[in-house]
């Protein structure tokens, strides 16, 4: 599909970072949707307390589960980039990125787990956060440059800012990879301090 709308918008000349968008919708979808609502049915059906029990401490299940979906979120962004450019120079420099963005939307999955109480709470509010990290790149270049400083703390923003910088051959974003590390810090932090129940 990114394929087929990246040809339309560059055919009539419409190309606003639309490899890094769809790069960033294979994070969100694969980070949040995935992460969230499995570890939320994990814990309604205990499977999630018999690891708690094990010598392996919280920390380590969660990494164990976050880092197996970061490779899944990856393996999804690597696709859209080798389907839609080939392997060229610009895909090393934008794989640091890659990364942050996955671990990024994997943390927020996380959080959504295990800070809601239903399966299907977590669906909903899963999607929701999907939605909104995902249109707000869509629209927020058609608005004023004056909103620009509002709209860049916004993780999803930096990141496709960073994504479209690097993969044009240009210099990573200060500021904006500043922001992408707060984020991830932040995140680590608050999923650290979360009790699982």
């Amino acid at each position: 599909m990114s394929k087929i709308l990246i040809a339309v918008m560059d055919n009539a000349g419409l190309n606003f970072m639309l490899l890094s968008t769809w790069i960033l919708f294979a994070e969100v979808m694969v980070g949040i949707m995935l992460t969230g609502p499995s570890l939320l049915e994990e814990r309604e059906s205990r499977t999630f307390d018999a690891l708690l029990v094990s010598p392996l401490g919280k920390g380590q299940i969660l990494a164990a589960k976050g880092m197996t979906v970061l490779l899944f979120s990856l393996l999804a962004q690597i696709a859209v980039y080798l389907v839609n450019q080939k392997l060229n120079s610009g895909f090393l420099a934008a794989m640091p990125y890659m990364l942050a963005g996955g671990l990024l939307f994997v943390e927020v999955g996380m959080i959504i787990g295990l800070k809601l109480s239903s399966a299907k709470n977590g669906s909903a509010v899963s999607s929701a956060v999907m939605i909104v990290f995902f249109l707000i790149v869509s629209v927020y270049g058609a608005l004023p440059d004056w909103t620009y400083p509002l709209f860049i703390i916004l993780p999803s923003i930096a990141l496709v800012e960073n994504l479209n910088s690097v993969m044009s051959g240009n210099a990573p974003l200060l500021v904006e990879s500043l922001l992408l590390l707060l984020w991830i810090t932040g995140l680590t932090v608050w999923i650290w301090r979360i009790d699982v129940e």
